[in-house]
């Protein structure tokens, strides 16, 4: 494919713009993945604290994700009618069409944003089993003493002591 795209100046600054958009999104992943990271080590040591704290900050990221996912989405589809490049413009494509600078910086780009998106999955992945093993041990605690019986020390008429037949009230509710 020729390296068209980098001809009009117009299509290299949006090239450009869209290597600066990929670059704040690549550190937005890191930033994800620590606040990830710091969730899990709040999960293990229990810290509600920091589990809220954590929880609002990743919130405010994925706001500002999504917003430079517009950005990133709007510069591809300005790429792609402004060339003539295919309709489905990837950034693989786009590396093919550029000059060898910002080819190069797209694909350092695209490899370190796959690799968060791996870690991010991974960790995400694990932050979920903590979260569904703790929900699982609160469940068959709650089981366990829903099955307590309830003390009686008293006497029946016969002189013998009463049965503790009944359980405990439990309300799950809480």
């Amino acid at each position: 494919m020729p390296k068209e795209v980098l001809e009009n100046s117009s299509n290299s600054e949006l090239v450009l713009e869209l290597i600066e958009v990929l670059e704040r999104e690549a550190s937005l992943f890191e930033t994800f993945l620590e606040l990830l990271e710091r969730q899990q080590q709040a999960l293990v040591t229990n810290d509600l604290d920091a589990i809220n704290d954590v929880t609002l900050k990743q919130r405010e990221k994925t706001v500002e994700s999504a917003a430079l996912a517009r950005r990133r989405e709007e510069l591809v589809r300005e790429l792609s009618s402004d060339g003539n490049t295919a309709e489905n413009l990837t950034i693989s494509k786009l590396i093919e069409t550029v000059s060898s600078g910002p080819a190069a910086e797209l694909e350092r780009l695209r490899g370190n944003i796959l690799g968060m998106n791996e870690k991010i999955e991974k960790v995400r992945s694990q932050n979920c089993m903590l979260i569904d093993n703790s929900r699982k041990n609160i469940m068959k605690t709650m089981e366990m003493l829903g099955r307590i019986r309830r003390p009686d020390n008293g006497y029946r008429k016969e002189g013998q002591a009463s049965r503790a037949d009944a359980n405990i009230a439990l309300d799950r509710r809480a």
